[in-house]
C-alpha cells in the first residue's frame, strides 16, 4: 500500500496541513511534533517529490485565492487582499473555479498536499457556493476565509457583503427622495444574496407602505445583457415605475443604455441605483449606488486570514469560534438617481 500524507497524518495522530508543514520546513510546528512527524516519515520510508529541496530553505509564504469567477468585483476584492499579504510578507495565488465546486476541492487538497500554501481567501458569487462552503468547512485545519453574500458558510471564517439591509438601505433612500414605484432587478436565484436582497426589498417596500407586488421583482443574469432585458420589460409593461435597483453595477449599466435607447433619461426619468461592493469613487461617477468598498472587504478577508495563521503559530491549534465582519450597507452618490419628476397617477384615479 502507497505511503501518502495522510498515512503519516494518521500514524502521527495529526492533521494532513500539519504534516504538509513539516515537509515544507514551515516554523509554526513547533519542534517536538515536527521531530515525531520526520522520524514517522523515515520509519516508513516515505520520500516526498522534492522534499530534500523543500527542507533546505523556508520556501515563500503563500496566501491562495479562490473565486467562482472572475469579475470585476473578485478582481478589486483580490487586489486589496494580495496588496495587504504583500506588505505582510506572504505572496498570492489564484485560482478560478467557475460553477464547479470539485475543483476548490482539487485545488486545495493539492495545495495542501505539496505543502505550498498557508491559508486561502475565497470571493463566491455564483451557484457553486453551497458546494463551496461544504468543501471549506472540510479543509478548516487550513486557515480559511469566505467574502460572500449569502447564510452558506455559517461555519466558515467570513467576510460578508450584508444584501438584506443593502436592499432596505436602497429602498428607503429612494423612497426618502419620493419614490413610491421601485422596481429591483434581482440576481438568479441560485446566485449569492439572490434572497436576502429579494427579501429586504419586499420586507422594506411593505412597512413603508409602497407597491410590493412580486412583478416588480425582475431576475436578471448578472450581465449587462440581463439590465438591458429587464428594462424592455419595465419599458413595455410598467410605465409607473420611476426607480429601480439592481443587483450589480454591469446589470445597472445595461438598463441605463436600454432606457437611453428608448428615449429615457436617468435619472430625469428613471433613477437607476446598483448593489455591490464597490473599487474606489469612480465606480461612483454615473451611478447613485448601495454598498460596501472592495479594499475594506479584501483588507478585512487578509487580515483574518493572517490573524488565524498566527493563532496556529503560537497556539499550535486553531480555535473553534468562527469569525464574521458585516460590512454595514452604505448609499455612494453619484449622478443616477433623484427625486421622481412626477407622482405616476393609476387611471381609475384619474377619472375623480
Amino acid at each position: 500500500m502507497k505511503t501518502t500524507i495522510k498515512t503519516i497524518a494518521q500514524k502521527c495522530n495529526v492533521s494532513p496541513v500539519t504534516v504538509s508543514r513539516v515537509i515544507a520546513n514551515n516554523p509554526s510546528v513547533n519542534e517536538k511534533t515536527r521531530q515525531f512527524i520526520l522520524d514517522t516519515m523515515k520509519g516508513l520510508d516515505y520520500r516526498p517529490q522534492k522534499v530534500e529541496a523543500l527542507t533546505e530553505r523556508q520556501r515563500a509564504r503563500m496566501i491562495v485565492m479562490v473565486m467562482e469567477d472572475i469579475t470585476r468585483n473578485a478582481n478589486a476584492i483580490v487586489r486589496a487582499a494580495a496588496n495587504y499579504l504583500r506588505e505582510n510578507g506572504y505572496l498570492s495565488i489564484f485560482c478560478e473555479t467557475g460553477a464547479k465546486a470539485a475543483y476548490f476541492d482539487e485545488y486545495l487538497t493539492a495545495l495542501i498536499e505539496r505543502g505550498v500554501v498557508d491559508g486561502c481567501i475565497v470571493i463566491t458569487s455564483l451557484a457553486a457556493r453551497t458546494e463551496l462552503a461544504r468543501i471549506a468547512e472540510k479543509h478548516r485545519q487550513l486557515p480559511l476565509v469566505a467574502v460572500h453574500w449569502c447564510e452558506a458558510w455559517s461555519k466558515v471564517d467570513s467576510v460578508i457583503l450584508d444584501s438584506y439591509h443593502g436592499s432596505i438601505c436602497g429602498v428607503n433612500f429612494l423612497a426618502d427622495m419620493g419614490h413610491r414605484y421601485i422596481a429591483l432587478v434581482n440576481a438568479p436565484s441560485e446566485a449569492s444574496g439572490s434572497y436576502e436582497e429579494r427579501m429586504g426589498y419586499l420586507d422594506t417596500m411593505h412597512r413603508r407602505g409602497l407597491p410590493a407586488d412580486e412583478k416588480y421583482i425582475l431576475s436578471g443574469n448578472l450581465e449587462k445583457s440581463g439590465g438591458v432585458q429587464a428594462a424592455r420589460k419595465l419599458l413595455s409593461e410598467m410605465p409607473e415605475v420611476t426607480a429601480v435597483l439592481s443587483s450589480n453595477y454591469a446589470m445597472a449599466r445595461g438598463i441605463v443604455d436600454e432606457l437611453a435607447a428608448a428615449g429615457k433619461r436617468v435619472p430625469e426619468d428613471i433613477s437607476v441605483v446598483p448593489f455591490g461592493i464597490f473599487q474606489s469613487g469612480e465606480d461612483q461617477r454615473d451611478f447613485t449606488a448601495v454598498g460596501a468598498s472592495y479594499v475594506d472587504a479584501g483588507i478585512i478577508a487578509a487580515r483574518i486570514v493572517l490573524e488565524r495563521i498566527q493563532e496556529i503559530k503560537e497556539h499550535q491549534i486553531q480555535f473553534n469560534t468562527v469569525k464574521k465582519v458585516v460590512l454595514e450597507p452604505e448609499v455612494f452618490l453619484g449622478t443616477s438617481a433623484q427625486p421622481p419628476a412626477k407622482a405616476y397617477v393609476p387611471q381609475l384615479e384619474r377619472k375623480r
